[in-house]
């Protein structure tokens, strides 16, 4: 499939297409607005007629990562090079957007521990980057910063104590710079505690023979933080990691199926869909685009 010289619409109708509204939309049953932002990619590249839906999210990236790497390209590099990659899907799990402090993290992926990293663009200011840090590492054990290759070396004289150097080049491809150092002792459990849903923070007391017989909600949950924040470090880092792990043991179906394009892997982490929802998506994807065209 060839892929023509974009103008700048052309990458914002990429843009748009790669995007977690897209992506829900595909999977609900009037899928009205995904068709409209697959046409509109549709016309602006020679995608053959015998290509599918899924053929065109994937030309969608390759025109951004050649002409306009934004924050999309690096999150799915993330989560294709290292939980697909350097880990296993059914092993590692992705969180996009995690809430930490008063941060959000743009991927965080847990394995055998917790990871985070902050992605920024070539459009992208470093003036927020200690703040972030400062709220990470007390929640999450390894901490990277991901910038372009061309920015590598700039970043690298404004990195924080720890922090990793994670540089994507040109070809989509990540290599690390700098490798990231534990912050196992500056973890806290108060803050670990904000990062994870009331269900789960119960479930890991739960673990640990601490039950809750609070009946009002307030109560509840102000004890069971206090409850929480008691707990070692070590003890409600693992839960946690365990915690984030399940989530994403919700999106494997989706994520390792053969009919989901490399280029939408990010999406899957980013918008968990329900049964039906997921077989809707997967049986659009391997449609032909000669259905959108009318040819």
């Amino acid at each position: 499939m060839r892929i023509e010289t974009d103008p700048a619409s052309h990458l914002d109708d990429a843009a748009a297409l790669l995007s977690s509204a897209t992506y829900r939309d595909l999977a609900a049953q009037r899928p009205t607005d995904a068709i409209r932002r697959l046409l509109r990619v549709l016309s602006s590249s020679s995608t053959s007629t015998d290509a599918s839906l899924a053929d065109t999210f994937d030309d969608a990236l390759a025109r951004l990562v050649r002409d306009y790497r934004n924050e999309y390209v690096f999150k799915n590099a993330i989560v294709s090079k290292i939980v697909f990659g350097r880990h296993r899907p059914t092993t590692a799990s992705a969180v996009l957007e995690l809430p930490l402090g008063s941060s959000f993290a743009d991927v965080a992926v847990f394995n055998g521990t917790s990871t985070v990293y902050e992605i920024k663009t070539d459009l992208d200011s470093f003036a927020r980057l200690q703040s972030q840090v400062a709220d990470y590492r007390t929640r999450i054990e390894y901490v990277y910063l991901v910038v372009s290759a061309e920015r590598a070396a700039v970043a690298g004289r404004r990195l924080p104590e720890r922090v990793g150097l994670v540089a994507l080049t040109s070809s989509g491809s990540l290599r690390t710079v700098r490798h990231a150092e534990s912050n196992r002792d500056l973890l806290r459990s108060d803050h670990i505690f904000g990062a994870l849903r009331q269900a789960e923070a119960e479930a890991i007391l739960a673990a640990h023979g601490i039950g809750q017989t609070e009946t009002d909600p307030v109560a509840r949950w102000r004890r069971l933080r206090d409850e929480f924040a008691a707990l070692p470090t070590d003890a409600a880092h693992a839960g946690a990691v365990a915690a984030f792990r399940r989530r994403g043991e919700k999106i494997v179906d989706v994520a390792t199926n053969t009919a989901l394009p490399k280029s939408i892997r990010a999406l899957a982490y980013s918008a968990p869909l329900s049964g039906a929802a997921k077989a809707r998506l997967l049986t659009r994807l391997t449609m032909p685009v000669a259905l959108l065209r009318g040819s």
